[in-house]
């Protein structure tokens, strides 16, 4: 309805999922980023060839949606000061569509994903969490989920709460315990690098079968005294209750 013409967007924020927006809109036609705010200017200079770039809130220009990519502790505040009857959308997995304040029309675009300014990342088949209150602006975040290149899924900010739990589970406590792991690799001189095939095949059996029907290890197979030895192993207080933890987690889960 909306996006086979040109819509205008403009851009608040300067972290790593605005820079990422950045990249995606300069490569799609159907988009237009007419202007990119921050409050701390120095941080979006280098695109300032590109297009205008300001860090007066009250200097905005007129735009189709306003992409708020910012923290999440910022958007009711930051909403609340855009003086706009267009639609203002956050893209956060936690906050409520109410915590956008002011008198524009509000919404919710968020993408299931992690984002990091270092990495390269396309949006082809990206989910994202669509949520508005109007009919008409739930259709318009659909169309420019799309025109990115992602997949558009009408979630209400109940559910969208558990989504992001859930996300936290899937992504960052994963990478916690690679984390973990790299650090006691590298405590007993042991090159993280030879756990990369192992990592891969991990991620991608779980992914393909299920992690319901891939889950192996001694805490699996009930073997008591590798458990005890690894436990054993362990210096730090810490880690030696989470392994204990995790182990007891993944027995009571197969127990059946």
């Amino acid at each position: 309805m909306y996006f086979w013409n040109m819509t205008k967007i403009l851009l608040l924020g300067a972290g790593h999922l605005a820079f990422h927006f950045y990249e995606q809109f300069k490569a799609c036609s159907s988009v237009q980023l007419i202007q990119w705010y921050n409050r701390s200017i120095e941080k979006i200079g280098f695109a300032k060839e590109q297009i205008k770039i300001t860090d007066q809130i009250d200097k905005l220009e007129d735009a189709d949606v306003y992409l708020l990519c910012v923290k999440d502790e910022i958007i009711e505040p930051l909403s609340e000061k855009i003086k706009t009857r267009g639609l203002v959308v956050h893209c956060a997995g936690g906050i409520s569509i109410n915590e956008l304040k002011g008198t524009s029309r509000k919404g919710v675009f968020y993408p299931l994903q992690s984002f990091t300014k270092e990495r390269s990342l396309s949006f082809d088949e990206l989910p994202f969490c669509i949520e508005a209150l109007e009919q008409k602006d739930q259709q318009l975040l659909c169309e420019f989920a799309q025109q990115l290149g992602g997949i558009p899924h009408i979630m209400n900010t109940e559910k969208r709460a558990y989504l992001h739990m859930i996300a936290v589970w899937v992504n960052n406590f994963s990478n916690h315990m690679l984390h973990l792991g790299s650090d006691l690799s590298q405590k007993h001189q042991i090159p993280f690098e030879m756990f990369r095939p192992l990592i891969e095949e991990t991620f991608k059996k779980a992914l393909s079968m299920g992690p319901q029907n891939t889950q192996t290890g001694p805490a699996l197979r009930q073997d008591l005294k590798t458990i005890q030895k690894h436990f054993d192993l362990i210096t730090d207080q810490d880690i030696k209750k989470l392994y204990l933890n995790l182990s007891t987690s993944i027995q009571k889960k197969h127990e059946q």
